[in-house]
């Protein structure tokens, strides 16, 4: 762990360290669909789902972004007695550091990877079954292969929360699952 805290840190500073471009920061917009696909204890609780978002990213350097998003997920519970649907919510804040590759006809080639940290709401519709919010993280890998001011973005999520049980009186546990996302980029640039 701390090996790779190291590498990352590196791999941070040689990006902040490159020469300055004419304008700064390159706001983007990123809306996103794809998978939610609960792993270990939380596949016990919830169904694969479809997920919807949005992404904004401020371009620091091209190979440096800052990064916010929130997610929706319309999900499917699997508790007893209370087979019922629950909207999922998660906002975070994080970065990613990546490399840009030009590889022909004006397209570029970003791989990228990301860490971040945010929350997490359950909010569930049936009675009887509490609403939670609790902290998350999660570390990304993806692409995205931009062409001018537009791109198509692949990003996979492995996201670590905290999950409290909506039934009064079980504790919190970490949980993990996995988030699959394809979507658009633009550049305002």
């Amino acid at each position: 762990m701390k090996r790779t805290a190291i590498v990352i840190g590196i791999l941070i500073a040689g990006t902040l360290a490159q020469p300055a471009r004419a304008q700064l920061v390159t706001p983007e917009l990123r809306p996103l669909v794809g998978a939610y696909m609960p792993t270990g204890a939380q596949r016990d609780l919830f169904k694969d789902a479809t997920m919807f978002g949005i992404q904004g990213a401020l371009e620091v350097v091209p190979t440096f972004h800052l990064v916010g998003t929130f997610a929706w997920v319309p999900a499917h519970n699997k508790y007893t007695g209370f087979d019922e649907n629950v909207s999922i919510f998660s906002y975070d804040l994080g970065a990613e550091v990546g490399l840009t590759q030009p590889i022909g006809s004006g397209w570029e080639f970003k791989p990228f990877v990301g860490l971040g940290v945010g929350a997490r709401t359950y909010a569930y519709k049936a009675t009887g079954l509490s609403d939670r919010t609790c902290a998350a993280g999660y570390g990304a890998l993806g692409s995205e292969f931009q062409f001018a001011k537009v791109a198509l973005r692949l990003e996979a999520r492995d996201n670590v929360f905290c999950y409290r049980s909506p039934i009064a009186g079980v504790s919190s546990t970490t949980r993990n699952d996995v988030g699959l996302a394809f979507g658009f980029a633009y550049h305002f640039r």
